[in-house]
């Protein structure tokens, strides 16, 4: 009998001691605790790999992250008084930078002209510094069309990894915001002149600043 009494006292302590186990891990699980896992494998990060002919990203977009021409921090820079209809030039920039790599420092000139409505347009002159004497290389129609609500032709000066100039242009038809197909051409530098590649067709828009 008392043996029996024995036996069940141990078996009795048996189960609360695999309760309590229970309740503890119970207990735990609620607390945020994780559950083992078997074969547990964790991914390993790979190393970055740095890309080739990376070019620098600035030089397509403003600090905004809007668009802009490529031309930063000019050596000089003057506004000027438009006449009594709003027209003339209002602005002139230089830009003293090496374009064709031969050292010397050649000039860039941005000039904006306003006609007294919401149209306006930037010309640009791009003169190479051969033995202190600046010769004019621009090529024919180095100028923006822009309106308030879109712009034809846009320009944008491209240094990393070489010298290049974009530019996007679309026909007027119609109206100002009429879509037409836009065209895409390089300048690159050829015997020190820039040279044209073939016009490429991009797609059918209004403001051709959304393709740069």
């Amino acid at each position: 009998m008392r043996n029996n009494q024995q036996s069940g006292n141990a078996w009795f302590y048996v189960l609360l001691a695999v309760m309590i186990a229970v309740i503890a891990g119970l207990i735990y699980i609620m607390a945020g605790g994780s559950l083992p896992k078997i074969g547990d494998t964790r991914g390993v990060a790979s190393p970055d790999i740095e890309l080739e002919n990376r070019e620098i990203a600035q030089i397509n977009v403003g600090d905004t992250g809007e668009f802009t021409d490529g031309l930063k921090n000019p050596t000089f820079s003057e506004q000027y008084t438009l006449d009594e209809f709003g027209a003339g030039i209002a602005e002139r920039d230089i830009f003293d930078i090496d374009v064709n790599a031969d050292g010397r420092i050649d000039r860039i000139t941005r000039t904006r002209n306003e006609n007294g409505t919401d149209h306006f347009y930037y010309e640009y002159k791009i003169e190479l510094n051969q033995n202190g004497n600046f010769v004019d290389i621009t090529p024919d129609g180095f100028r923006t069309t822009e309106g308030a609500e879109c712009a034809l032709q846009k320009l944008q000066f491209v240094f990393v990894p070489t010298f290049r100039v974009i530019k996007i242009s679309r026909n007027w038809e119609n109206s100002w915001t009429n879509p037409t197909m836009a065209r895409r051409v390089e300048y690159t530098f050829n015997a020190n002149q820039l040279t044209p590649s073939d016009p490429k067709e991009l797609q059918i828009v209004c403001d051709v600043t959304d393709l740069f």
